[in-house]
């Protein structure tokens, strides 16, 4: 079909519908429809769906100029604000305000704030967090300016909601939001959360970046937990029986597992704060030691298990260094997610979980950047270039693995031999490795990559290897 045709077949459907296909749009992208024709520009208005981002709205450029940062800034609030006096009449789901350093905007932001109650609002966002803001250690208290109304937690309408660096948030006062399904908390001081899990229907609790946590258990119905970076005091009791994906990323404390789930989907630890690449950090073993503890007292084949579970590699790198990493578990995930440098510090901690995980049917090795084409050093005795050459079997590798998949892969030497060392290995059902090159590779690396998986087609007549160019 001629694109004219589609474009036509587009212009020619109702009001009604076009409002319904740009409401999927995010925002951004709904404005820029604006652009189409004269018709667009009062189609786009009548979105459902509405969102104020900074980001979206500034160049990148003008951060770099104070003057140009301050110009820009007082457009993108004017902009806000005759949006919303044009659509002062019509029915609106989602509405988000996220601005930096709002001091100067708080009249702006109450009347915003203001029409999104009377809107009522399913979804509400309200973000005043500063981008340079990368964890719990940079949020400035001072900068808190930004104080939630009564009317807020009176919003009976609310089934998501974000709030993020506001003042004096208490969520107690949201425990009588009936249709309150998702929250997200971020970039403050959070205290008084245990009443809200208790006594509300709250199935997705996302807490990112806060501050002076007053509370030592996560307690209630949700189905979905991911916490990032919060400043917990010593240790934490996880209290999730209904809970089906559980995130954590941070610094590592004494958790506990307390009538959890017994088969969770999707489990990952990222540990990466702490990770310096220090040589003197490997002489310790009591995080290693933490970490096999952590995952054997979430994960094991007396009790519960995650189908999924992604790790980091600073776990990577600490559990073979535990006094006893042999007393890591077995466990019954059959998709194991590796974020890894596939620096040779790593190797034995994947050796290990391999080793853990005899009901492996899926292998995903994410590839973090800097993905080298050159061969990294030997660490330790560790030789990237014969370690997978060892002829050591693995239950998961003779008995269940069924795929590999690579992603960000750009041929580099260290993929190469532990991909080799699937495809050549006695994998007796390994059907497929799927390898997916970055979104952003040019095109003589994307070259080099294809010349590599070619190479290790040719090395396997029963497996089959696929490429993804991004």
């Amino acid at each position: 079909m001629d694109p004219s045709d589609q474009a036509d077949i587009i212009s020619n459907l109702p009001d009604v519908l076009l409002v319904l296909i740009i409401s999927c749009l995010s925002f951004k992208e709904c404005v820029q429809t604006s652009r189409l024709s004269k018709r667009w520009r009062s189609v786009y208005l009548q979105t459902r769906n509405v969102s104020f981002k900074e980001s979206d709205f500034l160049s990148p450029s003008v951060y770099a100029n104070p003057i140009s940062w301050v110009r820009a800034r007082v457009a993108f609030v004017d902009y806000v604000c005759s949006w919303v006096a044009r659509i002062d009449d019509q029915p609106i789901d989602t509405f988000g305000i996220s601005i930096s350093y709002p001091k100067k905007y708080l009249d702006v932001i109450e009347s915003l704030i203001a029409f999104a109650v009377r809107k009522r609002v399913k979804a509400l966002v309200l973000d005043f967090s500063n981008p340079a803001w990368t964890t719990f250690h940079d949020v400035n208290l001072d900068e808190l300016v930004v104080e939630i109304p009564q009317s807020v937690y009176d919003l009976a309408t609310l089934e998501s909601l974000k709030v993020g660096a506001c003042k004096k948030f208490d969520p107690a006062k949201l425990s009588n939001l009936g249709k309150l399904k998702t929250v997200s908390f971020g970039c403050m001081v959070l205290t008084n959360l245990e009443p809200f899990l208790k006594t509300s229907r709250v199935e997705s609790l996302t807490i990112n970046d806060c501050r002076e946590l007053d509370f030592d258990t996560i307690k209630g119905n949700m189905r979905e937990v991911a916490i990032k970076n919060c400043d917990f005091s010593i240790n934490c009791t996880f209290h999730l029986p209904r809970v089906d994906i559980l995130k954590y990323s941070g610094d590592l404390f004494c958790f506990e597992f307390d009538n959890m789930n017994t088969i969770i989907s999707e489990v990952e630890f990222d540990f990466r704060v702490l990770d310096n690449n220090n040589d003197e950090n490997d002489s310790t073993t009591a995080e290693g030691g933490m970490l096999c503890h952590l995952l054997n007292n979430l994960l094991d084949d007396g009790g519960r298990t995650a189908t999924t579970l992604t790790v980091c590699p600073f776990l990577l790198k600490m559990i073979p260094r535990s006094e006893h990493p042999h007393f890591l578990r077995p466990m019954e995930t059959k998709h194991l997610v590796l974020k890894t440098e596939l620096h040779p510090r790593e190797f034995n901690g994947i050796r290990l979980l391999l080793v853990n995980c005899p009901k492996l049917e899926t292998l995903t090795i994410d590839l973090l950047p800097p993905s080298p084409i050159a061969t990294a050093s030997s660490y330790a005795g560790i030789d990237p270039q014969t370690y997978w050459m060892q002829n050591i079997s693995y239950e998961c590798l003779t008995e269940t693995l069924k795929a590999v998949v690579v992603k960000n892969f750009t041929g580099g030497a260290n993929e190469l031999h532990i991909v080799k060392f699937f495809i050549q290995s006695e994998c007796e059902h390994l059907e497929r490795v799927e390898l997916y090159m970055p979104f952003d590779l040019d095109e003589g690396r994307k070259m080099f990559a294809n010349a590599k998986s070619e190479m290790l087609q040719r090395s396997s007549n029963r497996v089959q290897v696929v490429v993804h160019n991004s």
